[in-house]
């Protein structure tokens, strides 16, 4: 399988992050992304031990970055508990940890903005210790409860106020008008890319499919990230009810051999 090819714990959802280690392994792909759940549950030494086994990196790991500045026993407690996350990551070798940023909870965004980025500094500094990257995702606005960026062209906004990265969910940013054009000017930027399709006619989230079954134009998304110079991983990140009937385990290697496929006939 091509080296920059990665599947997501996400895609398994039964499995603790040993057993997700295992899936991935037998999958022939050596890259994978944890969430941050799975990796406390199981604690880094035994999955450490599992990718050892089974040959597999965790390139990068979800954490609770919903930043609460209410209080400074809340900020406290919530930098407590992404530090944490941080750790995690870093201890079975994760590059980044990205997740949400919480809700709006200001009338002005750009007040949001700068409340996120004045409580993240001290979280941004650690990571920086550990030879981590912190990534803030946009998600669509249905999410809007956990987190307040849902574009890709906001989300740049707040990295670049923050010193954060940008974790790239295709499935939540492809009908932006100016994405092509923003992904060349901010790669540098983004520290993870995810990838899966969307099921035509679907109005529920979460509406994924196997890529090459829906409606996004993934492949000349893929083309246009590596022409602009990114160099991680593809992570393969799928759920939703689409995901359930075709069966976890067969989906996830038919989008893994769906990307490898691309990625060798692009020269990646």
């Amino acid at each position: 399988m091509h080296p920059r090819v990665s599947v997501s714990s996400l895609c398994f959802p039964a499995l603790g992050a040993v057993q997700a280690v295992e899936a991935v392994g037998r999958l022939g792909v050596g890259a994978m992304s944890l969430t941050g759940r799975v990796l406390r549950e199981a604690g880094p030494d035994a999955v450490a031990a599992a990718c050892r086994r089974h040959a597999v990196a965790v390139t990068t790991a979800t954490g609770s970055l919903a930043l609460d500045p209410s209080s400074a026993a809340a900020l406290d407690a919530s930098l407590s508990r992404a530090r944490e996350d941080v750790d995690l990551a870093a201890a079975v070798g994760a590059r980044s940890v990205y997740g949400l940023p919480g809700p709006r909870g200001a009338a002005e965004w750009k007040d949001r903005v700068e409340a996120f980025a004045d409580a993240a500094g001290p979280l941004v500094a650690h990571a920086a210790r550990r030879g981590v990257t912190l990534a803030v995702e946009p998600v669509n606005w249905l999410y809007a409860d956990l987190g307040f960026v849902h574009s890709f062209h906001d989300a740049i906004a707040v990295a670049r106020r923050s010193g954060l990265g940008v974790c790239l969910d295709l499935f939540h940013v492809w009908t932006e008008g100016g994405l092509r054009e923003e992904i060349a000017e901010n790669v540098d930027l983004i520290t993870h890319v995810q990838l899966s399709d969307m099921t035509p006619g679907a109005r529920a989230l979460p509406c994924r499919t196997v890529p090459g079954q829906g409606i996004v134009p993934l492949a000349g998304l893929v083309e246009q990230l590596l022409e602009a110079g990114y160099q991680g991983t593809f992570d393969c990140e799928l759920n939703g009810p689409d995901i359930d009937a075709f069966g976890h385990a067969e989906a996830a290697a038919q989008s893994a051999r769906w990307l490898d496929a691309l990625l060798t006939r692009l020269g990646a």
